[in-house]
């Protein structure tokens, strides 16, 4: 067992140092695809097995899921930036049988820096990103203030912990889930207090704010329940501050409408997910 283990871990470092080698080289096909509006498509078809691997056309791809708040991460960074890059959407309950050769765990978000030099996990790419494409840099240069935004992502624990309960497995929400809920709510509030800012990046969102706004997202689309209620009168400048996230432009051109949203996450709780038909205009009404 131990032995397995050892070799899976040796396995997935040797193909890791194998992707990152040619990353350098990289640089110089990725940097030039900047565009000022760029047109993405952000809803193309949810691909699955049996699908072939679209053929890879030079720019910047994300292999992406399009309700998934991990992937968004990495299209948020993309859209701050304004870069132009592909959409490559997975069907993560029937994935094709390719996308391992993309994302060494088989999960989104993924991105294609160079035809098969791909950089995996919603973090590092973004932190990626914003080393690949110096316009608007999203990452504080300020190493004590860089390592207190990172604090502030990993407080979003138990805010992820009741979302996936209550949209789940409500019946196994306890008091505890709820109370650690509200003091990482009270975290943010008091973190946006402190640097005295309309984000918690500055006078414009960074990292740390997209890092957790995907999340706030889908909670402010179901306040009608319960456990998830961000309390108006406890949280005023937190909900003024999603207020602001909302409007913001790498924000809105990506945010999911609330019936198709709430359609997802009513085939998600059933586990009855069919990707492509929750934006098809005769059921969504978009």
């Amino acid at each position: 067992m131990i032995a397995s283990t050892i070799s899976l871990a040796s396995h997935i470092l040797v193909s890791s140092f194998k992707l990152l080698t040619p990353v350098t080289q990289a640089l110089e096909y990725v940097v030039p695809y900047f565009s000022m509006s760029p047109k993405i498509d952000f809803n193309s078809k949810h691909l699955a097995k049996g699908d072939p691997l679209p053929p890879y056309n030079g720019k910047l791809r994300v292999y992406n899921m399009r309700f998934c708040p991990y992937a968004q991460r990495t299209i948020l960074a993309l859209n701050a930036k304004q870069v132009d890059y592909e959409v490559v959407n997975i069907d993560l309950v029937n994935k094709p049988e390719w996308l391992f050769k993309k994302s060494g765990f088989g999960k989104v978000p993924a991105i294609e820096v160079k035809e098969d030099v791909c950089i995996y996990e919603s973090l590092v790419t973004v932190e990626l990103i914003d080393e690949l494409y110096p316009q608007r840099p999203l990452i504080s240069k300020d190493p004590i203030r860089k390592a207190f935004d990172k604090i502030i992502i990993e407080a979003l624990g138990p805010v992820q912990v009741l979302m996936f309960k209550a949209f789940k497995f409500p019946d196994t929400i306890t008091d505890d889930m709820v109370a650690a809920y509200n003091k990482a709510l009270a975290f943010f509030q008091e973190q946006l207090q402190s640097r005295g800012t309309q984000f918690l990046a500055g006078s414009e969102p960074g990292f740390v704010d997209y890092m957790i706004w995907p999340w706030f997202e889908r909670i402010l689309c179901v306040q009608d329940m319960k456990p998830l209620v961000i309390d108006a009168n406890k949280y005023k400048l937190l909900l003024d501050y999603l207020d602001l996230m909302l409007k913001d432009p790498a924000v809105s051109q990506y945010v999911i409408p609330k019936d198709v949203l709430l359609k997802f996450l009513e085939g998600y709780r059933t586990g009855q997910i069919d990707y492509d038909s929750y934006f098809n205009p005769v059921k969504s009404n978009i």
